[in-house]
């Protein structure tokens, strides 16, 4: 009897089981239909004047047409990225997303004493640009180093080297000079600000003699020679920069190029749907191919074909080439 009672208890209690997981799955399916039930907040690791900066802004008007909410967009930079980050990581109102770049990852190979972990406690979405990549430098050391080349033959005739403006160690601005200077073998330090328009002003101002930047946020300084750009890092010219030679034309230069790539993040533990319906939602507000265009010329970016699987391999993909320059590098943890 008591075997029959206990069987008869489990059977209850697999048939509760089995109607919690159904109104779970349904639940998710009607998160992503209500969702989003209030503002949602896109937060960017990085200050006012960056090409995510723009970009979040160009993209809320149009999510808000789309949730019928208002999107707001936060700057929260500090800590090479890791600030605005962790903000998000410990979000739990269920309406915030990061907008980051690679800067946001690699924290986890080059910090010490992180409290979360980029790989695991946020969840790919979607990556939604990929930027083209500068180097440049400003008027008065063109006067002495009109290319590449001449740059780092400059940065050898002092002992104190020239001067990189950064966005801190952990960026991908950084990074990817050390790993091109690898083989370029200047002489340089990096002198590091919270946000692009700090860093750019540095420049301008012979605080720094070269940045490493998206054209869209220097492209201004071009026009009027307060900046001189001296090689893209690319395997092709960019049509938006046509005189300016690739790092390989200008230096020889045979390496790895980094792409710096800008995409949608949320916390651990956001409903799968919710996740889907975010994708979706962007993927469809850049098949209007005016605002498309919009965005591209813009931010002398392209638009990437994306979804949370693929914007999720990319990242395991290329942290795994990180990784292994850092060690090449010997790029330690600090």
């Amino acid at each position: 009897m008591k075997q029959h009672l206990g069987r008869r208890a489990w059977m209850q209690s697999a048939a509760l089981a089995a109607c919690a997981m159904g109104s779970l799955a349904w639940s998710g399916g009607a998160q992503a239909q209500d969702w989003p039930s209030k503002p949602v907040r896109i937060v960017l690791a990085i200050g006012p004047g960056s090409s995510g900066d723009t970009l979040a802004r160009l993209m809320a008007p149009k999510l808000e047409q789309r949730w019928k909410q208002p999107v707001i967009v936060e700057n929260k930079p500090g800590a090479g990225g890791v600030v605005g980050t962790e903000y998000v990581v410990r979000a739990t109102d269920g309406h915030t997303l990061l907008l980051a770049t690679q800067s946001s990852i690699l924290p986890k190979y080059t910090q010490k004493g992180l409290r979360f972990d980029p790989l695991t406690d946020i969840v790919p979405v979607r990556r939604v640009l990929d930027y083209q990549f500068i180097i440049a430098t400003n008027a008065e050391t063109a006067k002495q180093a009109k290319t590449l080349k001449d740059l780092i033959a400059l940065s050898k005739k002092g002992s104190q080297g020239i001067f990189l403006s950064g966005l801190g160690p952990t960026s991908v601005f950084n990074l990817s000079y050390a790993i091109l200077n690898q083989q370029l073998g200047a002489r340089y330090t990096a002198v590091n600000f919270n946000n692009v328009n700090d860093a750019n002003l540095a420049v301008m101002r012979g605080d720094a003699q070269f940045i490493v930047n998206n054209p869209a946020s220097i492209r201004p300084y071009f026009a009027n020679g307060a900046m001189v750009p001296l090689a893209a890092i690319s395997n092709h010219r960019y049509a938006s920069l046509p005189d300016v030679p690739t790092v390989k034309e200008a230096t020889g230069y045979s390496g790895y190029l980094p792409q710096l790539w800008t995409g949608f993040f949320v916390p651990k533990g956001t409903p799968e749907a919710v996740v889907g319906r975010i994708n979706a939602d962007v993927q469809a507000i850049f098949e209007d191919e005016a605002f498309r265009k919009e965005v591209e010329t813009k931010l002398t970016a392209s638009v990437a074909t994306s979804s949370p699987a693929a914007f999720a391999k990319d990242i395991r993909d290329e942290t795994t080439v990180w990784q292994d320059l850092f060690k090449t590098l010997n790029i330690q943890p600090e």
